[in-house]
């Protein structure tokens, strides 16, 4: 039952991806509770939250280091440095933090830029996800 929390003032369930993936298989402990859920509140909608395990750390993908790169003059060389990072960092135990940790150093502030803003709010926006209506015989 941690995996969903029920909003009463907006009338939403909470639920994490991993449950809201579950509850659209027909037969799994989500889907018969996502079921219970449903009964007891008719109408609710169910809302994806990203998970705490998920940080930063994985929503600044190579393409957007390299979208915001592109905005620079130079973007060609610093594009050439980063390939030569990327390489180094195959042998890293976490190959992506040791690039993220290059891309900050370069650019400390890349966070307030539109291009990260943009994609954070485009993340947002998807986030709600509608199951279908209960049909009453």
């Amino acid at each position: 039952m941690k995996t969903v929390k029920i909003n009463f003032e907006t009338n939403e369930a909470i639920v994490t991806k991993a449950f809201q993936k579950q509850a659209t298989i027909y037969g799994t402990p989500e889907f018969r509770q996502w079921r219970e859920i449903r009964n007891e509140f008719p109408g609710i909608t169910m809302v994806v939250v990203k998970s705490n395990r998920t940080s930063d750390i994985y929503n600044t993908t190579y393409a957007k280091m390299e979208k915001y790169i592109n905005t620079f003059d130079n973007a060609e060389a610093i594009l050439a440095e980063m390939k030569k990072v990327r390489e180094r960092s195959k042998i890293q135990r976490n190959p992506h933090r040791y690039v993220l940790a290059w891309f900050e150093s370069m650019f400390p502030n890349y966070k307030t830029s539109d291009i990260f803003q943009e994609d954070e709010q485009a993340a947002e926006s998807s986030k709600v996800v509608s199951m279908p209506e209960k049909k009453s015989a």
